[in-house]
């Protein structure tokens, strides 16, 4: 089994150790591991940052536990799924866009467009062909780090599974973003949770409650729940087409 540290919402951050020292202020402490101020605040930067990586700390800590707690590590058979996935998709995208590029050299050759249609054509043409020129430049350059490239697709696994996971523990609000579905309620359900049972404590109130209030606000996209699904990508039929005719 893979055990990767899972990213959700926010960047993560590295969680760092420092021993104790003089003026070291503890602001919170989450899974028995203090979080002094001296590791949020930088030259120049206001309390938004601090913020920020007070949330980076929290929720890389317990999104990590959680994955761990309920076994939601990305196993083989998962990794396997998903790197046989994206060589498919990989060829079937080559194919489609070689198809379409064929097609435009087609439409441009015999002279029937109008002007704009020429103009858009041609636009695109252009497009593929770079993109065309970039597969022969990765082809040609060396392969990408396996190691990395496994982690990426646990960091991904274990994402989607621990999403899911959260939106049927919790429930809540889901929010739309580009990496898909999110379950913003469900995250600070989670926090507090955690807080609940002690795992998660802190020393600055104002602090605290500034990062929940956060958290809390409804985000501008939203799912309803006839909308929600949590199936990762690489479950998703590629299509058999997606570039205009």
């Amino acid at each position: 089994m893979f055990s990767r540290t899972a990213v959700l919402g926010l960047s993560a951050v590295l969680v760092l150790t420092h021993p104790p020292g003089l003026g070291a202020e503890e602001i919170a402490r989450v899974l028995g591991v203090a979080v002094d101020r001296s590791e949020l605040s930088a030259a120049g930067e206001g309390p938004a940052a601090e913020l920020g990586r007070l949330y980076d700390r929290v929720w890389t800590a317990v999104s990590n536990h959680y994955i761990e707690q309920y076994g939601l590590g990305a196993t083989r058979d998962e990794m396997a799924e998903v790197q046989g996935y994206e060589r498919e998709f990989e060829r079937r995208d080559r194919a489609q866009r070689a198809r379409k590029l064929e097609e435009l050299d087609r439409q441009l050759a015999d002279g029937k467009l109008e002007p704009a249609e020429r103009a858009r054509a041609e636009e695109f043409r252009a497009v593929l062909g770079r993109l065309a020129q970039d597969d022969l430049e990765r082809d040609r350059a060396p392969p990408p780090d396996p190691e990395r490239q496994a982690a990426q697709q646990a960091l991904w696994i274990e994402s989607w599974k621990m999403r899911r996971a959260l939106h049927a523990q919790f429930g809540g609000v889901v929010a739309l973003t580009r990496f898909g579905p999110f379950p913003h309620g469900a995250r600070l359900a989670l926090l507090e949770d955690y807080e609940g049972r002690g795992l998660l404590q802190f020393s600055d109130a104002q602090l605290r409650e500034r990062l929940f209030a956060l958290l809390a606000i409804r985000p501008q996209m939203t799912l309803t729940p006839d909308q929600v699904d949590f199936t990762p990508y690489w479950k998703k039929p590629i299509p058999s087409s997606y570039y205009p005719d």
